[in-house]
C-alpha cells in the first residue's frame, strides 16, 4: 500500500517548525492547515477525493464540497487540550507586547481585558500572576473574573479614560466611537480576535496605539505553537 508524507500548508513560522515534526507516513493523503486560516473551496479544489485534513476554520461551501468528495475535516481548533495550549500561548505573547510596548513597570499598568473566554482568562491570569492591576469586562464567568480581577463590568457603555492598556477577546465589533473617544493618548490596545472590536483606525487617529494581533502564538513561539497541533495530530494517528 502507498504511503504519504503528510503535507504541512506553510503560512507561518508554527508550520514550518510543524513540518519538521512531521515525519510519519499515512496510509491517505493528509493535509494540515494552520488554525487561523480559513479554508475555502477553491482550497480544496487543489486536494485529492478521499483525503484527511488537519485544519482550523472552513466556510460552509467547503464543507459541503469536502462532503461530497468524501474528505475527512478535522477541526483540531475544536480540542480542548489544544484550546488550552494555544491560549496560554496567546497570553504569553500578549504578555511580552505589553512588556516591549509600554513605558510603565507592569506593576503600575491598569489594565481592561475585554472578554473573559478561554483566551481572556489565560490572559488574565498571567497578567494577574505577575502583578498587573486588572479589571476584566464581560457579561458571563463573573465569579471566576473576580477572583483576578478588581473590577468587572459589562461589555457595553465603555469608559477607556482609566486605563494604560485595553486586551480585547472578543470577535465582533462592540467597542463604539463613542466608547473610543474616552481612550487616553498613549493608550496600548492589543486586538486578539480574528475580527476587532474597535474601529482601529479611528483609535489610531485619537493618539491610541491600536494594532490587530492574529496568530500570535506563531509568532512569540512557533515552535510550541507547532508543537501542539503536532501533538493533536499524533493522537489522532495512534487512536488516541
Amino acid at each position: 500500500m502507498e504511503k504519504f508524507l503528510i503535507e504541512v500548508h506553510q503560512t507561518d513560522e508554527r508550520m514550518y517548525y510543524l513540518k519538521k515534526m512531521l515525519t510519519t507516513k499515512v496510509s491517505v493523503p493528509t493535509h494540515v492547515f494552520a488554525p487561523n486560516i480559513l479554508v475555502d473551496a477553491e482550497a480544496l479544489h487543489k486536494i485529492e477525493d478521499g483525503a484527511y485534513i488537519f485544519l482550523g476554520r472552513a466556510d460552509e461551501e467547503a464543507i459541503h464540497l469536502a462532503n461530497s468528495r468524501n474528505i475527512t475535516l478535522d477541526f483540531y481548533s475544536k480540542d480542548e487540550k489544544f484550546q488550552a495550549i494555544n491560549s496560554r500561548l496567546t497570553a504569553e505573547g500578549t504578555l511580552k507586547i505589553v512588556l516591549e510596548k509600554s513605558i510603565k513597570g507592569i506593576f503600575d499598568l491598569n489594565i481592561l481585558i475585554v472578554g473573559f473566554g478561554r483566551t481572556g482568562a489565560a490572559v488574565a491570569r498571567i497578567l494577574a500572576d505577575v502583578g498587573a492591576q486588572i479589571d476584566v469586562a464581560s457579561t458571563s464567568s463573573v465569579r471566576q473574573a473576580y477572583a483576578l480581577a478588581n473590577r468587572v463590568i459589562p461589555l457595553k457603555n465603555f469608559d477607556f479614560a482609566p486605563y494604560d492598556v485595553i486586551i480585547n477577546t472578543v470577535p465582533k465589533p462592540i467597542i463604539t466611537d463613542k466608547d473610543t473617544m474616552t481612550l487616553k493618548e498613549g493608550t496600548l490596545y492589543v486586538d486578539l480576535a480574528s475580527t476587532p472590536a474597535i474601529n482601529l483606525e479611528y483609535a489610531n487617529y485619537l493618539g491610541a496605539d491600536a494594532s490587530l494581533y492574529p496568530a500570535l502564538p506563531a509568532k512569540t513561539a512557533p515552535y510550541s505553537a507547532g508543537k501542539a497541533i503536532f501533538n493533536y495530530i499524533m493522537e489522532v494517528l495512534n487512536g488516541k
